[in-house]
């Protein structure tokens, strides 16, 4: 009988018009969902006051209608399964009409027809975001966030099964690069359609079948409605006390053959935009890497507390950032990527630190910090993706001025210090892979040229008003280039490699310049075996360094040798393991060479690492990940070892009025084991939404510090769980659990275990009364233990409400800290040493918002 009425149902759909033979008039109009999206094949009917059928017909693929009537009509309804279905009576003189239909689950003999959430085809992954999105979801982001076996970080970074993916596309292609939390973070989570993951993708169609890759990518497939036009949103709020202000816009336009992405934001409300031109690590292009040196100046004051940054940060943040890609086939692209940043800062702290030797070194510091950065980014890149040629080329640079006055009181007196940076880069990154019927070759290449400018003035307002200053100057090129072959060894490839690389630093301070520079050669053999659910990867590099110093006549030379095994084993259809042995030699080479004593800052000093330094670090990792697309439940479990031995440690000298450190040519090992948890379950009939996780670690480290020194073997323990319900379409509330305990095993610093504990829970709860509007409050405390058994109580409310006017104009408004609570209070252990400080946050606030999507 089911199915009898199945089929009666198609049939009575099926997409065609009566109409009369004699007309009157014409009612048309466009019917959609909540979202503004037209909806299609919805059975449209024009009724008498009697409800006499005069008229019916169905929606096209657009949404649209058109209903011819020869007789008067009272009314239209206007149904479709799945939906609620609406009925509207008809005005006089009016025949054009907007309606939108809400959804409706559809039963048949008490069966809730339900769409599956997650399907697969081999080792394509389909995420279908409408089983995910809740109601308070704004970007896609916040529904990523809720996918099993997929976790976003706090910066915007994707992992997938625990591991970093390769890349993110849109439609298939690659707009973003490394910068894609701005399209997650700011694209509307209603205009996509599906999250799709490639498992063990090669996104070099060149590589394919020829070397493995165990990482995902991942693709964002919009709804159709939402390609070929641009879509996005533009938001402005105002408020106080004081005044504060918060505004954005985003622009997005997919086509077939060009992708534009614009995003634009500020606010002075504490929601840093900095996390916007940051990089996310991804895997793809690891040979073309290499990490810029750390600045020199560096202030010791202002904290962050482990609470959102709109309760403290008092900001002045802009951020603009322009994406437009070019596709002249799908597999031949152009993309630019330009991006600027703002973040002014005033930040206050009251900070007590204690370091423990013989005698205990007590520091008082209150800061007043100013601080601004402005950031330009643009990167030009081409790529070729052939089936036997790939060629990709990137042009990028980066410019940056930060600077940062702070007027300190400290044990010593008073102060001001004003710090000034201005670093900038020009790099360019080529990669190649060329395939043949029997061999493949590589080329992977980075080019670059780094500079920056440094200087550190300290004022101090004292009998004598004591003036320091401190410059320097880095000039910094380096190159490395990589050539490859590989071929079929016993039907498996094998790699070899060899990396060229050299390094050049320029330093100048105040009083003298040192020059240092390096070669490193690099045989890289390797070897992979595959077989169906699993690979295993031997990796051979052997290393060969040349460095020179300007301050030193005579060469350094050195061989490495760094083996590593990895395995992969997808052991049954749902669950994987991935474990890691290595023992790598690594020189260290980030940070130029200096063969003197550099001021950090105004109590600060360090004596430079004036030769080649190496780490040796065996390891031991194990991995295993659960992805269940059907009862919608992962986990992904992590054990890790590492021994890290290095050829010289630092020792401390912390003293009432000033800092050294100084290293020591010796070797020193440091261990650590990590153990990770985490895990999630949608249970799809209760509505409830379940993720948690716990981690620990044990280090073991040698610490000296004021001619004392010892190994000390410290622990931390975290565990948090998070739940989220929405039985209710008027009620869902959402609660999150966790604390930490820290201790450490007794030495000569210490005595004591030094155990803190913390713990905190925030509760979340939205209230729908009508559909339109949304009513919310969450209320967040927090435990800290400043002392053993004292503890700082933290607590935070926060309220607002949004009311959505129609699919395209809403209101919002928000209240902040309505406790008005006025500092936050943290202490910690940092290796031996004891750490407390108060941070004033920013009190009461309120604002008013409305948003236009388009």
């Amino acid at each position: 009988m089911v199915k009898i009425f199945k089929i009666l149902f198609m049939l009575f759909l099926f997409p065609l018009s009566v109409w009369a033979q004699e007309t009157e008039g014409v009612f048309k109009g466009i019917v959609t969902n909540t979202e503004g999206i037209g909806i299609a094949n919805v059975l449209c009917k024009a009724l008498s006051a009697t409800d006499s059928l005069l008229a019916y017909g169905i929606t096209q693929s657009n949404g649209h209608f058109h209903l011819q009537y020869k007789k008067n009509v009272n009314k239209l309804t206007f149904s479709k399964m799945g939906y609620a279905t609406q009925i509207i009576s008809v005005q006089k003189d009016k025949y054009q009409y907007t309606v939108q239909l809400e959804k409706k689950p559809y039963e048949l003999d008490e069966v809730v027809v339900k769409e599956a959430p997650i399907t697969r085809k081999k080792d394509t992954l389909d995420y279908y975001v409408e089983s995910f999105r809740q109601k308070e979801d704004y970007s896609i982001e916040d529904v990523l966030k809720r996918m099993p076996g997929i976790e976003v970080t706090n910066s915007g970074q994707i992992l997938y099964q625990g591991s970093s993916i390769n890349k993110l596309n849109i439609e298939g292609l690659d707009l973003m690069g490394d910068q894609y939390n701005q399209a997650t973070q700011n694209m509307p989570a209603e205009a996509v359609s599906t999250i799709q993951v490639m498992e063990n993708n090669q996104p070099i169609r060149a590589l394919e079948g020829k070397i493995h890759s165990n990482h995902a990518t991942l693709n964002i497939r919009l709804k159709k409605n939402y390609k070929m036009r641009p879509f996005g949103d533009a938001e402005v709020g105002a408020g106080g006390t004081p005044a504060i202000w918060d505004g954005s816009l985003t622009g997005i336009q997919v086509a077939k053959k060009n992708q534009v992405l614009f995003t634009g934001a500020l606010n002075n409300r504490g929601a840093s935009l900095r996390n916007l031109q940051n990089g996310m690590s991804n895997y793809t292009g690891i040979y073309a890497q290499e990490q810029l040196p750390a600045p020199f100046l560096y202030s010791t004051t202002t904290r962050r507390p482990p609470i959102s940054p709109i309760y403290y940060l008092n900001n002045r943040s802009y951020f603009a950032g322009l994406n437009y890609m070019h596709a002249f086939t799908p597999y031949s692209t152009l993309r630019f990527n330009l991006l600027y940043n703002h973040e002014g800062e005033n930040r206050e702290d009251s900070t007590r630190s204690e370091y423990y030797a013989g005698d205990t070194i007590s520091i008082y510091e209150n800061n007043r910090q100013k601080s601004c950065e402005d950031v330009v980014k643009g990167q030009v890149r081409y790529e070729l993706n052939g089936k036997k040629v790939y060629v990709e080329n990137i042009l990028s640079g980066q410019w940056q001025d930060v600077s940062s006055y702070n007027q300190n009181v400290t044990n010593l007196g008073s102060l001001g210090e004003d710090i000034h940076r201005k670093p900038y880069f020009i790099q360019n990154v080529a990669n190649v892979n060329l395939t043949t019927p029997s061999r493949v070759y590589s080329l992977a290449s980075i080019v670059r040229t780094y500079q920056t400018r440094e200087r550190l003035s300290d004022y101090w307002t004292t009998a004598d008003n004591e003036y320091k200053r401190q410059s320097y100057y880095l000039n910094h090129w380096f190159m490395r280039h990589r050539l490859s072959t590989a071929f079929d060894i016993a039907g498996n490839p094998l790699t070899l490699g060899y990396i060229i690389e050299y390094k050049h630093n320029r330093l100048h301070d105040t009083q003298q310049t040192a020059t240092s520079s390096y070669w490193l050669h690099t045989l890289e053999p390797s070897y992979q075996i595959q077989w169906s659910g699993g690979n295993v990867e031997l990796l051979l590099p052997v290393e060969y360094t040349i460095s020179r110093c300007g301050w030193r006549k005579e060469k350094e030379q050195k061989v490495l040798f760094s083996p590593s095994l990895d395995f992969t084993q997808q052991i049954s259809y749902l669950l994987r393991m991935e474990t890691s042995v290595a023992y790598n030699q690594n020189a260290s080479n980030a940070d130029p060479w200096f063969n003197g004593t550099m001021m950090n800052n105004y109590r600060t000093f360090t004596t430079g690492i004036d030769s080649l330094s190496v780490q040796r670090v065996a390891l031991a990792n194990l991995r295993l990940s659960y992805l269940n697309t059907i009862t919608l439940f992962s986990w992904n479990v992590y054990v890790g070892w590492t021994r890290s031995t290095s050829d010289h440690y630092l020792k401390s000298l912390y003293m009432p009025d000033y800092t050294l450190f100084v290293p020591v040519w010796n070797d020193r090992t440091k261990t650590t084991w990590s153990m990770a948890l985490s895990c999630r379950k949608n249970f799809r009939n209760a509505h409830i939404n379940l993720s948690g996780q716990t981690n620990y670690s044990y280090n073991k480290e040698f610490v000296s510090q004021n001619e004392v020194e010892d190994y000390m073997r410290y622990h931390a323990l975290h565990a948090s769980v998070t739940a989220q319900w929405s039985g209710l379409t008027w009620f869902q509330p959402k609660l999150t659990m966790a604390g930490n305990i820290s201790w450490k095993k007794p030495d000569v610093f210490s005595a004591t275990d030094n155990l803190l504990k913390n713990a905190y829970y925030s509760l979340t709860m939205d209230f729908y009364p009508i559909s339109k509007l949304r009513l919310y409050a969450d209320f967040s405390q927090s435990a800290f233990e400043i002392v053993r058994n004292h503890y700082s109580i933290n607590s935070f409310l926060n309220a607002g409400l949004r009311y959505d006017f129609n699919s395209r104009w809403s209101a919002s408004a928000n209240i902040n800290n309505l406790f008005n609570r006025k500092d936050y209070e943290v202490s910690l252990y940092q290796r031996a040493n004891f750490q407390y400080y108060r941070v004033p946050l920013r009190g009461r606030e309120f604002m008013i918002s409305l948003r236009l999507k388009y």
